[in-house]
């Protein structure tokens, strides 16, 4: 599901993607967007190295095919491991060139190629599972980082929300979704008043919502629906999908039975 999103985030962006990531004919000169990010010392030696070389006509237009590709290997679980590196490199190369436009879901999605870098996404449900014949225990509780890794996201963007009065008022909600393509600011007051505080509330006591085992399910289904409701009322289609994704492969199972045997250690 990750290669998947991130095909349709690159797919979307492909008619417009010379204006942020090219060598030439950008809204603002390449040179300007990667001064203020945090990869600049491994991007600048790269395309100072790229332009020297005279490769820039053919980088550009490469990287994002092989990224696709890559993408794809991924996604039906052929080298899983090595393409999902791969994958995760191009990716920072590509995004992080016009980091200034980034927002969450690029950051996800780093997170998530990194994950399944380092999982064994390729022991089930993969060309891989049929080729390599893999041992079928797995002796890490590699759910467990997500959980753990959404509980702390979750729990510091409450903790954030929390201390901004907008989302105690409603203001914060209205600003997010309220647009000239829409009439949403038309809502009652009340509404973007709950919505906020419900928001906050969700988000900062989801770890305590996921520990107990009867409020986990309907915790995650919260989750699912305020997602839903970002992609419906915020357009964030994209983002919305791959938290989705995050809280699902965390918290639910997709088979009746397990096709695992997963083994505790101390």
């Amino acid at each position: 599901m990750i290669s998947f999103i991130a095909l349709i985030e690159i797919s979307a962006m492909a008619t417009d993607l010379s204006l942020f990531f090219s060598a030439s004919g950008t809204l603002v000169p390449q040179e300007l967007m990667y001064l203020p990010s945090e990869s600049f010392k491994y991007l600048y030696p790269l395309y100072q190295f790229l332009e020297n070389q005279g490769l820039n006509d053919i980088f550009y237009p490469g990287i994002i095919y092989a990224y696709c590709i890559a993408l794809i290997f991924m996604g039906v679980g052929l080298m899983t491991r090595y393409v999902s590196f791969i994958a995760l490199i191009l990716q920072l190369i590509i995004f992080r060139s016009f980091s200034p436009f980034n927002y969450g879901f690029d950051y996800f999605l780093t997170m998530s190629l990194f994950y399944c870098f380092i999982f064994p996404t390729g022991k089930y449900y993969a060309f891989d599972a049929q080729i390599f014949r893999y041992d079928p225990v797995i002796k890490f509780n590699y759910r467990r980082i997500i959980q753990v890794h959404l509980a702390i996201a979750y729990c510091f963007s409450g903790i954030a929300k929390g201390l901004d009065s907008g989302w105690w008022n409603g203001n914060s909600i209205w600003r997010a979704i309220t647009s000239v393509d829409n009439s949403y600011y038309a809502y009652p007051s009340f509404l973007l008043i709950i919505a906020g505080i419900g928001t906050v509330l969700l988000e900062f006591l989801y770890p305590a919502l996921i520990i107990c085992k009867n409020t986990r399910k309907y915790a995650v289904m919260a989750m699912i629906l305020m997602h839903l409701s970002i992609a419906v009322m915020m357009n964030l289609y994209v983002f919305s999908a791959i938290m989705i994704v995050w809280n699902i492969a965390a918290f639910t199972s997709l088979t009746a039975t397990k096709s695992f045997v997963h083994v505790e250690t101390a």
